[in-house]
């Protein structure tokens, strides 16, 4: 569910590329808060990451949940720019207008519901080693119904032990075979 919206989301920002080629869509890593990786931010020029900081289930019945869920744009430029982009950097505003525009009653789905925007905040505006960074964050909700995936695991039946003496020798002294029942 979560990876499928992910995908869906980075899927449809791939718009944005046709404007801005050297935009960096991916998810979001710990960038902010990793001065080593903001380095790589600011280096690897405009970016959109996207998290999803929360979701919220309640059932509707025995393994079927209403999901709400919300997840994150964090927007990032050189720039704050906010009129005719530049392919090169565009500014954190153009593109947060952008995502705006792509993602606002979007469907990641045929028939799924619409994707909304939440709230926005201004999170970096200033220098980070002698460079500008702008970054944004836009959040978005959407609803969705979750089915509890079945278990595509092989039954558990037993346990097997091997034993090693000495703990380095390849080659067990002894082995147990655990059979595992309903008690």
């Amino acid at each position: 569910m979560l990876g499928e919206l992910e995908d869906g989301v980075l899927e449809r920002l791939k718009e944005l590329k046709k404007a801005v080629p050297r935009l960096r869509l991916e998810t979001y890593g710990g960038e902010l808060s990793d001065p080593d990786l903001m380095v790589s931010l600011i280096a690897g020029g405009p970016s959109i990451l996207i998290t999803t900081p929360k979701i919220s289930f309640k059932p509707r019945s025995h393994r079927r949940y209403s999901a709400a869920l919300v997840f994150r744009l964090v927007v990032s430029s050189g720039s704050e720019r906010r009129n005719t982009p530049k392919a090169s950097d565009p500014g954190s505003y153009w593109l947060w207008g952008e995502c705006l525009a792509l993602l606002t009653n979007w469907q990641h789905k045929p028939d799924g519901a619409m994707v909304r925007p939440t709230e926005f905040n201004n999170l970096v505006n200033g220098k980070f080693q002698a460079q500008h960074l702008s970054v944004l964050g836009q959040s978005f909700a959407v609803e969705l119904d979750w089915l509890i995936p079945e278990s595509d695991w092989p039954d558990f039946k037993g346990v097997d032990l091997e034993y090693h003496t000495p703990s380095d020798n390849p080659n067990p002294v002894a082995t147990d075979h655990i059979e595992l029942r309903d008690v």
